[in-house]
C-alpha cells in the first residue's frame, strides 16, 4: 500500500485528540489491533483506559465493540452470551452470541485477573485460534483487537501465565504528571470516546488483512536481529541475578514481537526493520511493574551496542591522520620508547592477563601475572610475579633477545589448575605477547621552510576534510531523520538516538580540535 504511513499517522492524531500524555499509548494500542495482537493496559483507574479502547475501534469500518467490567462473580453469559432457551428445548446447548464478545471485532475487558477461570480459558482459545465452541459448533470469531486492563498484574498459582503471556504488548497508563495537560482536562469536561473519522480514513476489514498479510513479507534486519540477541543475552544475566523476579519471555512472545515490529517498519512504509523499531520492544517485555525499568534499560544497551554510526570517510580520515602525526613525531623530533607498565616495589613490570584452568574440573578464569621489563631483550627463562605480586614458578617466560615474550605454563597446573600448588619439572607454551610502547618526544628537530609548508599543506586538507565529513553526517542524519522516526515511538525515545548521534559528532569535532593543534605544532616548529 502505497503512502499508508501518512493513513496511519493521520488516524493516530484523531484517535489521540484531548488524550494528553496518552499519545504513544494510542499508537501502540492501534499498532497492536492492526497486527491483531492483544493488548494489556496496566494503571490505576481512571486512566482514560476503556476511553482509548473505544476510540480504538473507531478507527475501522463497520466495527462491533464490546467492552465489560470483570469482578469475581461474572459468568461466561455476561461474556459470551446466554444460553438459548429455545435450543435448550431440543437438548441443545447454545449462546446467543449476536452483541457479545465471539460476535465482536473489538473488546475490552476491564479488570480482568478478577474473572473465573472457565471465562479466562475460553478467552484462551479465542486468542489462540479465533474460534469459540458454541454447543456443537465451532464459530469463527471476527476478534481483531482484544485490550484487556487491570491495576494489577495476575496472581501468582492462579494459573494464568498462559493467558497473559498472549498479552503481547503491554503498556503501563500512569496518571498525569504535566500541569498545563492537567488544567486542559479540567477546563475539557465533556470529551467523548466518540471520535469523528473520515469512512475513507477508516481501515476496512480486507484493508486489515491485506496489511497483516504484507507485513508478514517484512525482513528483520541483521542489525536488530544483533539488538534482539543482546537483550534476549541481558535478559539471561539479569534472571540469574534475581530469580525472584526473573523476566519470562517465551519462544512464541519473541516470535509475535517480531511481528509487531514488521507490522511497525511496514506502517511506516520501509523495506526492512530498522533499528528505530526495536524501541517498541520494551513494552513487550516486562510482566511485573518491577521490571519495567530493567527492561527499559536492558532494550537502551542493547540499541546503543548496535547502532553503529562510523562511515568509511571518518575511518579513512582517521587513518590518514594518524599517518601524518607519526610523520611528523619522526621528522620534527628524536624519540625514544616509552613502556607501558606497573610500578612495582619502583621496579617496571608488564601486566598480563591469562586465560586458564583454574581447578581440575576444567573451570576457566582469568589471572594476571606481571612480567620485569629488565629482561626485556635478554636471552633465558625467568619468573615472573602472580597476581599477589610474588614470584610464582606456575609460570616462565622468555624475552629471547627481543622485545616478544613467549610464556609458559607448568605442566602441572595446567592440568590441576591454578589453584593447585603441586609443580612439576616440565612446561608447556601457553601464550606470547609483545612489550607495548610508545614513542616519547626527547627533543625537538629543526625542520626545513619547504617541509613545513608541505606539512601545513597536509594538515589543512585533512582539517577542511573532517569539516565537509561533518556537514555531511548532519546532513544525512537530519534528512533521514523523518524516514527514520517511526509513528509509535515517542520523541523522547527517539531523541536517545539524535543524543548518540550528538555525542558521536561531538567525539568528531574532538578529532578535528587535535587536528588542529597539530596544525598549530607544525606551524610553531623552528625551521632552519
Amino acid at each position: 500500500m502505497k503512502n499508508i504511513k501518512l493513513k496511519i499517522e493521520k488516524i493516530i492524531s484523531l484517535l489521540s485528540d484531548g488524550l494528553y500524555e496518552r499519545e504513544e499509548i494510542v499508537a501502540l494500542t492501534f499498532l497492536s489491533a492492526i497486527a491483531g495482537k492483544p493488548v494489556f493496559l496496566y494503571g490505576p483507574p481512571g486512566t482514560a483506559k476503556s476511553f482509548i479502547a473505544k476510540r480504538i475501534s473507531s478507527a475501522f469500518k463497520e466495527s462491533k465493540y464490546f467492552g465489560y467490567l470483570m469482578q469475581r462473580f461474572s459468568t461466561p453469559e455476561d461474556i459470551f452470551g446466554p444460553i438459548s432457551l429455545e435450543e435448550l428445548k431440543n437438548d441443545r446447548y447454545i449462546r446467543k452470541i449476536e452483541g457479545y464478545l465471539p460476535d465482536c471485532d473489538f473488546a475490552f475487558l476491564d479488570e480482568i485477573w478478577k474473572s473465573t477461570p472457565a471465562i479466562l480459558n475460553t478467552l484462551l482459545t479465542i486468542i489462540n485460534e479465533r474460534v469459540f465452541k458454541n454447543g456443537y459448533k465451532e464459530i469463527k470469531v471476527p476478534l481483531k483487537a482484544l485490550i484487556s486492563a487491570s491495576n494489577e498484574t495476575p496472581p501468582e498459582g492462579q494459573g494464568l501465565e498462559a493467558l497473559y503471556d498472549r498479552f503481547i504488548m503491554r503498556l503501563m497508563v500512569s496518571p498525569m504528571k504535566n500541569k498545563d495537560n492537567f488544567e486542559k482536562i479540567l477546563q475539557n469536561t465533556e470529551a467523548n470516546s466518540y471520535i469523528e473519522i473520515d469512512d475513507d480514513l477508516k481501515i476496512s476489514t480486507d484493508e486489515w488483512i491485506k496489511m497483516r498479510d504484507e507485513a508478514n513479507n517484512i525482513k528483520l534486519s541483521k542489525t536488530v536481529i544483533d539488538v534482539i540477541h543482546n537483550i534476549k543475552l541481558s535478559i539471561e544475566k539479569f534472571n540469574e541475578d534475581n530469580r525472584d523476579i526473573a523476566i519470562y519471555v517465551s519462544d512464541r512472545r519473541w516470535q509475535h514481537i517480531s511481528y509487531l515490529l514488521k507490522m511497525s517498519s511496514y506502517l511506516n512504509d520501509k523495506n526492512e526493520v530498522d533499528i528505530y523499531e526495536t524501541f517498541l520492544i520494551d513494552n513487550c517485555l516486562w510482566s511485573l511493574e518491577e521490571h519495567i525499568e530493567t527492561v527499559k534499560k536492558i532494550v537502551e544497551n542493547a540499541v546503543r551496542l548496535s547502532y553503529d554510526l562510523n562511515n568509511e570517510n571518518i575511518n579513512e580520515w582517521r587513518e590518514s591522520f594518524k599517518d601524518l602525526q607519526e610523520k611528523v613525531d619522526n621528522e620534527f623530533y628524536n624519540l625514544e620508547k616509552k613502556y607501558d607498565t606497573e610500578n612495582i616495589d619502583d621496579k617496571e613490570y608488564i601486566a598480563k592477563t591469562l586465560n586458564i584452568n583454574m581447578d581440575e574440573y576444567g573451570n576457566i578464569g582469568d589471572t594476571i601475572i606481571y612480567i620485569p621489563l629488565k629482561q626485556l631483550g635478554k636471552k633465558g627463562y625467568f619468573y615472573p610475579l602472580d597476581i599477589g605480586r610474588n614470584q610464582t614458578k606456575k609460570f616462565r617466560c622468555n624475552f629471547n633477545g627481543t622485545d616478544k615474550y613467549t610464556i609458559e605454563i607448568n605442566s602441572a597446573i595446567s592440568v590441576n589448575g591454578f589453584v593447585s600448588n603441586r609443580l612439576s619439572k616440565n612446561y608447556e607454551y601457553l601464550a606470547d605477547g609483545e612489550a607495548e610502547y610508545y614513542m616519547n618526544k626527547v627533543s625537538a628537530k629543526k625542520i626545513t621552510k619547504y617541509q613545513k609548508e608541505e606539512y601545513t599543506k597536509l594538515i589543512n586538507s585533512l582539517i577542511s576534510s573532517i569539516d565537509n565529513i561533518i556537514i555531511d553526517l548532519k546532513d544525512n542524519f537530519f534528512k533521514n531523520e523523518k524516514k527514520s522516526k517511526s509513528i509509535f515511538i515517542s520523541e523522547e525515545k527517539f531523541n536517545f538516538f539524535t543524543d548518540m548521534f550528538n555525542s558521536y559528532i561531538d567525539n568528531i569535532e574532538s578529532e578535528k580540535l587535535d587536528a588542529e593543534k597539530l596544525k598549530s605544532e607544525i606551524e610553531n616548529h623552528d625551521t632552519v
